[in-house]
């Protein structure tokens, strides 16, 4: 910020709008171990995002977790107990569940068939939070020993 707040008069002066305010909904997640985390997470972040930024890292096809460049390594699943405050599922989304479902090859590299999906099956990478209310079982979380050196 600058002294007097020239740049806030500036903007004000040449039509810009003030920045928006950062809005969050809760989010419970239910964790492996059968513990329930609650996290208030920005609206239209991932389940993956919300999640990891707030020290729950789901587990993913990434050798350090985040998400894959493009989506469809489907591996982020997570089962979605309460659908209230989430985005719907896309086409993208479907599509990369059922190739993983498939067993279709991802970067090159082939996989086996992912284990069959329930009708509340999602992808953490594309489940965006639009709403409070939420509740997720994360099945799987990352684990840093995978990728540790012998």
């Amino acid at each position: 910020m600058t002294p007097f707040k020239i740049r806030r008069r500036l903007k004000s002066l040449l039509g810009q709008p003030e920045r928006a305010e950062i809005v969050r909904y809760p989010v419970t997640f239910l964790l492996p171990d059968g513990t329930e985390e609650v996290v208030h997470a920005e609206e239209h972040y991932s389940l993956l995002m919300a999640a990891d930024a707030h020290g729950i890292t789901i587990s993913t096809g990434r050798r350090a977790g985040g998400t894959c460049p493009d989506g469809h390594c489907a591996t982020c699943r997570v089962e979605i107990v309460s659908s209230a405050g989430l985005s719907p599922m896309t086409d993208a989304e479907r599509e990369s569940l059922q190739d993983a479902l498939d067993g279709k090859p991802h970067e090159g590299r082939a996989r086996k068939p992912a284990p069959p999906a329930s009708p509340n099956t999602r992808l953490g990478c594309y489940t965006k939070i639009r709403g409070p209310g939420a509740r997720v079982k994360i099945l799987e979380l990352f684990d840093p020993d995978s990728i540790r050196g012998e």
